[in-house]
């Protein structure tokens, strides 16, 4: 039976991805935007199942581009690396089509063990043949090539803290200038090799039969040190759980020859999760329409307490958690929880529509929560600031700025008690996420050690 064409979407943004299928690959027969925080659409075009990947949103930068992404999964192919070939790019909105690898992501969902665990190996085994490319095999995607100890280290983080310090505007910002500072005081200087990285390690399809089908999503990778990629596995891990990650090391190590101590973990998971504050910090003040905000915010904060933690581990200080916030309404409680309500009732619409309408009763229950604990948490954070700085200040803003600027002057004799500091301040902004929204368990979790062989 020949499929029969759909017909075109009403949505303008869909339609535009609509229009270029037809005119570039063929009859679309299957069209569905997926329900999340980015848009992306799987579809059937030309006869072939196809995933068309969008853009975050006019107010989001990255360090690397959907063109050098493209090329990226260019040079894989060449190279006989499992990952999704790409067909195409379309300019508007900028997307990147490309084939639909059979499988299904998250080995954690493997019920027989003796098949997770050979999905497992494999993978990590694919990553160490990417490792093996020579840098030189990335030069039609413009990645720059690293020489010195600080360039491995800081290859994609510099230009990440570059597009924070654009983005932010200004805005003083301390938690993220700390981590700035404490990287580039801690730079690892014996790492000399380096190697393609995805930083946001940990992502691929799998068949049933154990067959890894590909490595996918490369938007946040450089030419790096590899100890980069196992780390940003523990990220990954609290959501697509890839079992032992310090056997996964020890396997990755065998294959390699390469030696990843626990302090190595610690500085590149600060790292990638700096990159996740850097990129994602600024929407917190200036985001698009189509931007999660919610979904961002537990990012944030969830990436910053790991940034933190890491830090931590790294210096051997142990963190203290502050007393849970008070209820101390400012006004009605009752009307975000009337808010809430309004919204779910409105009736159900397509898989986009849905989320939109849920992710704003997400963002409705937060400010319930603001109403009731933000009097208390401030209080909290203008007297931590007072304690560390020695100032009282009347206003959350008064703070900030003063404590960037007392971070700016500090040296390392202060980082013990900055990341106590900054731990206090996040574990309150976890606290005031509870409950909104899908994504709310990115700020409360933590991440899986990996500890020393």
């Amino acid at each position: 039976m020949v499929s029969q064409a759909v017909q075109p979407p009403a949505d303008p943004t869909d339609a535009k991805v609509y229009d270029w299928l037809i005119a570039n690959i063929g009859p679309v027969t299957a069209f569905e935007r997926q329900p999340r925080w980015r848009p992306g659409w799987n579809v059937v075009a030309g006869g072939a199942p196809l995933y068309v990947r969008g853009p975050r949103g006019d107010t989001y930068a990255s360090p690397v581009d959907m063109f050098q992404e493209a090329e990226i999964h260019h040079v894989f192919e060449r190279h006989g690396i499992p990952a999704p070939r790409v067909r195409g790019m379309i300019p508007d909105p900028l997307c990147i089509v490309m084939e639909m690898l059979p499988g299904r992501i998250n080995s954690g969902s493997i019920e027989n063990p003796e098949v997770q665990a050979q999905v497992r190996e494999r993978f990590i085994g694919i990553v160490a043949d990417v490792h093996r490319l020579p840098v030189e095999a990335f030069a039609a995607a413009k990645l720059p090539v690293p020489q010195s100890p600080r360039e491995i280290a800081l290859n994609l983080y510099t230009p990440s803290h570059a597009i924070f310090r654009e983005r932010i505007a200004g805005r003083p910002w301390p938690l993220m200038e700390f981590a700035w500072g404490w990287l580039n005081r801690n730079i690892p200087q014996d790492r000399t090799r380096a190697t393609f990285v995805n930083y946001d390690g940990g992502q691929f399809l799998f068949s049933d039969d154990g067959t890894v089908t590909g490595l996918i999503d490369f938007e946040v990778s450089s030419l790096g040190d590899p100890a980069a990629e196992l780390s940003g596995m523990r990220l990954r891990d609290t959501s697509e759980p890839l079992g032992d990650l310090t056997a996964l090391v020890a396997r990755y190590e065998a294959l390699t020859g390469d030696r990843i101590s626990r302090q190595l973990i610690e500085f590149h998971t600060a790292g990638f999760c700096a990159v996740n504050g850097f990129l994602m910090w600024p929407l917190m003040f200036d985001s698009a329409p189509e931007q999660d905000f919610i979904a961002y915010l537990n990012y944030c904060v969830g990436t910053s307490r790991w940034m933190i933690r890491a830090i931590a581990d790294h210096m051997g200080v142990t963190l203290v958690d502050p007393p849970e916030p008070r209820v101390q309404p400012l006004g009605f409680e009752q009307a975000s929880r009337h808010l809430v309500r309004h919204i779910e009732a409105f009736a159900d619409g397509t898989l986009a529509e849905n989320y939109a309408r849920d992710s704003a009763a997400h963002q409705a229950f937060y400010m319930g929560r603001l109403n009731t604990y933000g009097l208390s948490v401030q209080a909290a954070d203008l007297a931590d600031v007072a304690a560390l700085t020695g100032v009282r200040h009347e206003t959350w803003e008064q703070a900030q700025a003063a404590l960037s600027e007392w971070v700016a002057q500090a040296g390392p004799e202060a980082d013990a008690a900055l990341v106590q500091h900054f731990h206090r301040w996040l574990q309150r902004q976890a606290f005031m996420l509870r409950g909104c929204g899908p994504a709310a368990f990115i700020s409360a979790a933590n991440l899986q050690p990996i500890l020393d062989r």
